[in-house]
């Protein structure tokens, strides 16, 4: 199976132990982390510690990685993760952490078809989840666009800094017709 796939204009790349640098210089930006609850990295021994843990999780079929990197430019502008494997159930959780000047839906669409297709075809997925706060202006709206559907809401799922985090919880399944639609064009 090949886990590094490309769009007309991004490689997306399985994420290593080398990329180090370019994942703290992603995740420190305080932009990409605002609509998750966590801090951005303030030195690149954290980012050293994310990389092994990516490792280490896809080593033990927990979760994949990818970073997002433009073809033109050579920058990296996201990384987008499944995480939370169920291999039972068939499902898994998205992650996406991007650049703003990248959060559009022409493009979160783009990165999002190669990895859904590796999910629901490579690795036999049933339904992706994708955990969004209802305090970000754009993605709730652009998943659902997308296709995704509006399953509710999980109060008080996570704590972070002493604080309850309500999520929002959108799904696509295998079979929706959303997907099955996009498959048809080639494209989301």
């Amino acid at each position: 199976m090949d886990w590094n796939k490309k769009t007309d204009q991004y490689f997306i790349r399985f994420a290593h132990e080398s990329d180090i640098t370019p994942m703290y210089e992603l995740l420190a930006d305080p932009e990409v982390v605002r609509y998750h609850p966590k801090n951005a990295m303030v030195v690149e021994a954290q980012a050293m510690d994310e990389a092994r843990r990516m490792v280490m999780q896809f080593e033990a079929k927990e979760a994949a990685f990818w970073l997002i990197e433009e073809k033109v430019s050579g920058d990296v502008i996201g990384r987008i993760a499944l995480k939370h494997f169920n291999w039972v159930q068939g499902t898994a959780e998205l992650q996406l952490d991007i650049k703003p000047s990248a959060r559009n839906r022409d493009n979160v669409a783009e990165i999002l078809f190669p990895v859904l297709c590796l999910a629901f075809e490579e690795l036999a997925l049933h339904r992706i989840e994708w955990l969004l706060l209802k305090e970000d202006p754009v993605m709730p709206e652009m998943v659902a666009d997308i296709g995704f559907h509006h399953d509710g809401q999980l109060p008080s799922f996570f704590e972070f800094e002493g604080q309850w985090i309500d999520y929002q919880i959108y799904s696509l399944l295998q079979n929706d017709q959303s997907w099955q639609s996009a498959l048809l064009a080639d494209k989301l």
